[in-house]
């Protein structure tokens, strides 16, 4: 009995002992997760495998790019990123900091742009982040990305943004087409760099037609203001027009004026005695403001008066001073 128990103990030691070399033996032999042995350098035997790509893109109106972001060492020595035989850039080492300027990552058909940007045939990355900001105003067309990889756009500032990211993805790869906004490609028959923009022409052709407008407004407006100051208070009659000579007892009387005053009185001389407060201002080149306080100076001393007819203020000169002439 004792020496079937031993015997029985023995086989299952044995059994243990082969299911755990086995079991040893896949797990040693097994590539790390989304590589295995047909992807050469990059291809890993232990679970501790680790690879990371994470870049930002910058794409301005002409197609160069800025590319900035964390590259692995192996990456630069490899040439597994093809745009970088093109390209201007500086990699440090104790980052692995990447910073490219390259117009290699885009191309132009007609009036449509594609960014095209992929990596080597044994490129294999457990965590892959790449976002690309382009002119913000571009009409984004389709986006492909390679198996593993999922994107998403969103604006913010002035760039539209394409956020490209996956895990344990082999030779990823991303194709952004795009159409830039119409100022920006030109018209027909114009050389887009020459700054030309059918945009600025609009608005000069608004502006010039916003202008005439207004210069014709203010045409029509002190036609009726002038209209309106030879009718009577609430009337339609025409008031008579006089000629007004003027007399010694006027000059010495004006003789006591400042310059401005004197203007202003022989303005209302000219016109029979009476203007609009707006006529006036015209017609003296006296800024509005000193106007005000030039009337109010000369209503006091008895030389002129002011009245209102509808919305319009008229300056009139007073009995006393027309006193001192004749009217004929």
């Amino acid at each position: 009995m004792i020496k079937n128990t031993k015997s029985s103990l023995l086989q299952l030691l044995v059994a243990i002992t082969i299911t755990l070399t086995i079991a040893i033996t896949i797990a040693i032999t097994t590539p790390a997760a989304g590589c295995n042995d047909d992807y050469g350098p990059y291809a890993s035997v232990n679970d501790t495998y680790f690879k990371e790509l994470n870049l930002d893109i910058y794409v301005d109106g002409t197609g160069k790019a800025l590319v900035m972001g964390y590259v692995e060492r192996e990456d630069i020595d490899s040439n597994t990123l093809p745009f970088l035989e093109l390209s201007e850039y500086v990699y440090d080492n104790d980052t692995n900091q990447l910073y490219a300027f390259t117009n290699a990552l885009t191309c132009k058909y007609g009036g449509r742009w594609s960014i095209n940007f992929t990596t080597d045939a044994y490129a294999c990355y457990t965590e892959y982040h790449t976002i690309f900001y382009l002119p913000c105003g571009v009409m984004l067309g389709e986006i492909s990305c390679s198996q593993g990889l999922a994107h998403s756009t969103a604006i913010s500032n002035d760039s539209f943004i394409v956020d490209v990211q996956g895990c344990n993805v082999e030779s990823p790869m991303t194709i952004i087409e795009y159409q830039q906004p119409l100022e920006e490609t030109g018209g027909e028959g114009i050389d887009s760099g020459s700054g030309f923009s059918f945009g600025y022409l609009s608005l000069a052709i608004a502006l010039a037609a916003l202008t005439l407008v207004l210069i014709i407004a203010i045409a029509i407006a002190r036609m009726k203001m002038r209209g309106e100051s030879t009718r009577h208070e609430g009337g339609t009659t025409a008031v008579k027009r006089v000629v007004i000579e003027t007399t010694a007892d006027m000059l010495r009387v004006m003789e006591t004026l400042t310059d401005r005053e004197r203007a202003i009185i022989n303005a209302l001389l000219k016109h029979n005695g009476e203007m609009t407060q707006a006529d006036l201002r015209y017609e003296t080149e006296i800024p509005k403001s000193s106007l005000t306080g030039i009337l109010r100076s000369l209503e006091r001393r008895k030389i002129i008066i002011k009245k209102e007819r509808g919305r319009m203020n008229v300056i009139e000169l007073s009995d006393w001073f027309l006193s001192k002439g004749e009217r004929k």
